[in-house]
C-alpha cells in the first residue's frame, strides 16, 4: 500500500466488496477533504454558521457564510448517514510514514476520522488541536490520548518560555481549552440533529467530544493516577482502561 505525502492522510473503509477512501489535507493550506463522490453545492443549511452557532465562535456571519467545521465534515455525514453504528468493517489509515488496519466497527472509524478532519478544519476553537494531527495515531487508547494531549500541550508551552513567555506548566490553559470544547460540543451536537439518520456520523461526532469531556476530568482529578504509566515506573496503565 502506497503511503501519502506529508500533508495528507488517507482513511480506506472496507464495506464488503466497496471501498471508500477519503484524504484529508491537515496542512493549514488545505481545509477539505476529497470525497469519494462528489456533494453538489450548495451546502446544507445546517452547515450555516447561523444555525447553532457555538456561544464561543469568534467568527461573525459578515465574514463567514458558514461553519468551518461542519462545511469540513458535512460531505462524511450525507455519505454515511444511512449506515448504522456498528456495521464492521476493515479500516485502513495510511499516513505519509506508516498504515495502520483494524476491524472495528464504523461509529469507531469515524469517529477516528471525524476528530482529525474537525481537528483541520479551521474552526478557531479547534485550531488548538491541528499540532496533533502532525503526529496523528488512530486506534489509540484514553490513556495515550492523555498522554498525547498533554505533551502536545507542554511542548507548546516550552516554545512559549524559550520565547520570553510565561509558560503554563500547571496546565491551567489546558483546562480551561477543554471547558471551550464542552460548549462547542453541546452546540455542534445540536447542530447535526437534522441528519436523522445519520446514526453512525452522528455518534462517532459525539464520541470525540464525550471523550474531550473525559480528558478534561483527568487533566483536573485523574492525571496522578496515570503517574507511574507516563513516568515508566509502571508497564501497565491504572485499572479500568
Amino acid at each position: 500500500m502506497k503511503l501519502t505525502a506529508p500533508d495528507t492522510i488517507e482513511y480506506i473503509f472496507g464495506l464488503g466488496e466497496k471501498e471508500l477512501v477519503f484524504t484529508i489535507g491537515i496542512s493549514k493550506a488545505s481545509t477539505h477533504t476529497r470525497p469519494p463522490m462528489p456533494i453538489p453545492l450548495p451546502y446544507p443549511e445546517w452547515t450555516k454558521l447561523e444555525s447553532n452557532q457555538c456561544p464561543n465562535c469568534p467568527l461573525t456571519r459578515a465574514t463567514c457564510q458558514y461553519c468551518p467545521a461542519a462545511v469540513r465534515v458535512h460531505e462524511v455525514l450525507e455519505t454515511f448517514k444511512n449506515s448504522t453504528s456498528f456495521e464492521k468493517i476493515d479500516l485502513s489509515v495510511v499516513t505519509h510514514r506508516r498504515v495502520f488496519k483494524q476491524e472495528c466497527d464504523l461509529q469507531s472509524a469515524l469517529n477516528s476520522m471525524l476528530g482529525l478532519q474537525l481537528a483541520t478544519s479551521g474552526c478557531p476553537v479547534l485550531e488548538k488541536l491541528r499540532s496533533m494531527a502532525n503526529f496523528h495515531m488512530p486506534f489509540c487508547s484514553f490513556g495515550e490520548m492523555l498522554h498525547r494531549t498533554v505533551s502536545a500541550y507542554l511542548t507548546q508551552q516550552f516554545f512559549v518560555y524559550k520565547e520570553g513567555g510565561e509558560a503554563d506548566w500547571d496546565l491551567n490553559g489546558l483546562k480551561s481549552y477543554y471547558q471551550e470544547l464542552e460548549i462547542l460540543n453541546r452546540a455542534f451536537s445540536e447542530r447535526i440533529q437534522v441528519l436523522e439518520e445519520s446514526d453512525a456520523a452522528s455518534n462517532a461526532i459525539i464520541m470525540f467530544f464525550a471523550a474531550s469531556i473525559i480528558v478534561a476530568d483527568a487533566i483536573e482529578d485523574g492525571l496522578m493516577e496515570y503517574k507511574d504509566y507516563f513516568t515508566g515506573k509502571s508497564a501497565q496503565p491504572p485499572k479500568g482502561e
